[in-house]
C-alpha cells in the first residue's frame, strides 16, 4: 500500500488522507490487520495524523458507515469504493476530531486528486457540508458500531455489563508501562516523568504505570535504556500469578512459556524470578520465528538478550517434540485467541472476527493444554490466559481439560480487578485500565 511514499517524503494532509483511504480499502475489503498494515508502511506514514485518522476510523468504522448512508441519495459503485472510504475519513474527523470543520473538509476534498478521482469534489464536499451543518444530531451507539453478532454474544455472556463493554470497545486504550526493576525503581522511574512533566498514575501490579495521554514511546525517558516496556495492564498479572504459586520447596525452578510472543510476561517474568531464586530456567517458546526474533529485539533493548537463564525456540507447542515429560514446574500458555478483550486497542478485530472463527481458537488451546500437560512435573502448576471475553475459549477450554485430566486441580484465583467465573477469572475491558482478559490456574497433583 504505502511502498510508493519514500521515508523522507513530507505528505500535505490531503496526501495523508489519501494514503489512509487505501489502508482503510486493505482492511474492509482484503481483510489486513492494522498490524499488518503498520509493519510494511515508510516513516512518511507514521504521522500522528495518519495513525489517528488511520485507527479512529477502523475503530468507528460501523457507525460511520451508517451515518454516511443517510447523506448518500444512492449507494456509490464498487469501483469508487475508494470514495466511500475517503467520506469515512470526513466524516470521522468532523464528528470525532478538533480540526476546525473548514479545513477537514478541504483536505477531504483536496484528496481526491491523489486518489485519483477530482471528478468527485463536488460530490465528497456536498456530503460533508451536508455532515457539518447536522454534527450535532450525529453519535456512535453500540447498536451501529458492533456486528449484530457481537452485540448478542456480549449481550448473552454479560447481561449487566455488556452496554458498558461495547461502550468500552468504542474509546481509546490506554497507554501503559511496565517498569524493569531490574535497572530502575518505579519510585525512581516516576521521579523521572514527573521531572518531564509527564502526566501518569500507577496501579497493581505496582510496576505498572499508566500515562494520562498517550505518546510515542522512543519519546519516553529511559526507553533506549530499557528502563521500560509497554505492556497492557492485565498482561501484567500473569508474571506476578505465576511467582505467587511457585511452591516455596522449589530453590531454582523451571519455566516453559509456550506461547510467549512478543515477551512482555517472559521478560517480566524473570525480572521477578532473579529478585527471588539465585538461579533459574526460562524457556521463551512461539511458534513463529519472526515474532520470535523481535522477542529477542525486545530482550536486547531491556538488557536480556544475553541472559543465561532464559532460552529462546521456536517450535509448534501442539506436537509431541515441543516438550518434554515431566520437565517443568511451571508452564505458561497465553493461548492464542480471538483478541476479543483488546478491541479498543485493536479496533479491526471488530471488522474482521467471524463468529466461526471462535470453535477454531478453542481447538487450538485445547490442543496446546492437552500436548504440553504431560510436560508439566506433579505438583506443578500451568497458567492459561487469553486476551478473550468469550466463554467458549475461557472457561468452557478448563472446564473440558478438567474433565479429562482427574490430576488436574483448579486454584482459587484473586485480582484486584475482574470477577471470578467457575474455573478462573475474567477481567472486562470497562474496568479501568483494562483489557478483557482471563487466567486460570491449575496444578497438577502429586501421584498422577
Amino acid at each position: 500500500m504505502a511502498g510508493q511514499i519514500s521515508d523522507s517524503q513530507k505528505l500535505s494532509d490531503a496526501q495523508i488522507i489519501a494514503q489512509v483511504c487505501k489502508g482503510l480499502e486493505q482492511v474492509v475489503r482484503n481483510g489486513r490487520t492494522l498490524d499488518w498494515l503498520r509493519a510494511r508502511q515508510s516513516k512518511a506514514l507514521a504521522s500522528p495524523l495518519h495513525q489517528d485518522l488511520m485507527y479512529g476510523c477502523v475503530r468507528h468504522f460501523l457507525s460511520l458507515q451508517h451515518e454516511l448512508s443517510q447523506y448518500l441519495a444512492k449507494p456509490l459503485r464498487n469501483k469508487d469504493h475508494d470514495l466511500q472510504m475517503l467520506l469515512l475519513v470526513g466524516a470521522y474527523q468532523l464528528q470525532f476530531s478538533r480540526r476546525p470543520a473548514h479545513a477537514v473538509v478541504n483536505n477531504t476534498v483536496n484528496a481526491c486528486r491523489p486518489l485519483g478521482k477530482p471528478w468527485a469534489r463536488g460530490l465528497v464536499n456536498g456530503v460533508l457540508r451536508k455532515m457539518q451543518r447536522n454534527a450535532e444530531h450525529q453519535a456512535t451507539t453500540s447498536a451501529t458500531n458492533n456486528p449484530q453478532w457481537l452485540i448478542k454474544k456480549i449481550t448473552q455472556q454479560y447481561p449487566n455489563d455488556a452496554e458498558a463493554v461495547l461502550r468500552a470497545n468504542d474509546q481509546r486504550a490506554p497507554m501503559v508501562l511496565r517498569v524493569n526493576t531490574s535497572k530502575i525503581s518505579t519510585a525512581d522511574y516516576c521521579s523521572e516523568l514527573s521531572s518531564q512533566e509527564i502526566a501518569f498514575s500507577v496501579c497493581e501490579p505496582n510496576e505498572a504505570i499508566v500515562l494520562a495521554k498517550p505518546q510515542p514511546a522512543s519519546s519516553l525517558p529511559g526507553w533506549n535504556e530499557g528502563q521500560i516496556a509497554v505492556q497492557e495492564l492485565s498482561a501484567q498479572f500473569p508474571a506476578n500469578l505465576v511467582l505467587q504459586n511457585i511452591p516455596a520447596a522449589i530453590d531454582s525452578p523451571v519455566l516453559f512459556d509456550a506461547c510467549c510472543a512478543p515477551g512482555g510476561k517472559l521478560y517480566q517474568l524473570h525480572e521477578l524470578l532473579s529478585k527471588r531464586y539465585a538461579a533459574h530456567r526460562l524457556v521463551g517458546n512461539d511458534k513463529n520465528p519472526k515474532r520470535l526474533a523481535e522477542t529477542l529485539q525486545i530482550g536486547q533493548r531491556l538488557g536480556h538478550a544475553d541472559d543465561s537463564k532464559i532460552t529462546l525456540r521456536s517450535a509448534d507447542a501442539t506436537t509431541p517434540d515441543a516438550i518434554s515429560k515431566g520437565t517443568y514446574d511451571v508452564l505458561i500458555v497465553d493461548a492464542p485467541c480471538s483478541g476479543s478483550g483488546t478491541i479498543r486497542r485493536n479496533p479491526d478485530i471488530r471488522l474482521l472476527l467471524q463468529p466461526n472463527q471462535i470453535a477454531e481458537h478453542q481447538s487450538l488451546q485445547l490442543a496446546l493444554l492437552f500436548n504440553l500437560w504431560r510436560g508439566l512435573k506433579q505438583g506443578g502448576t500451568l497458567l492459561y490466559s487469553t486476551c478473550s471475553v468469550f466463554d467458549e475459549e475461557n472457561d468452557q477450554v478448563i472446564e473440558q481439560f478438567v474433565d479429562e485430566h482427574s490430576e488436574a486441580c483448579i486454584q482459587p484465583l484473586q485480582l484486584p480487578f475482574g470477577t471470578a467465573t467457575r474455573f478462573g477469572w475474567q477481567m472486562l475491558p470497562s474496568e479501568p485500565n483494562t483489557d478483557g482478559f482471563y487466567y486460570a490456574l491449575i496444578q497438577k497433583a502429586h501421584g498422577s
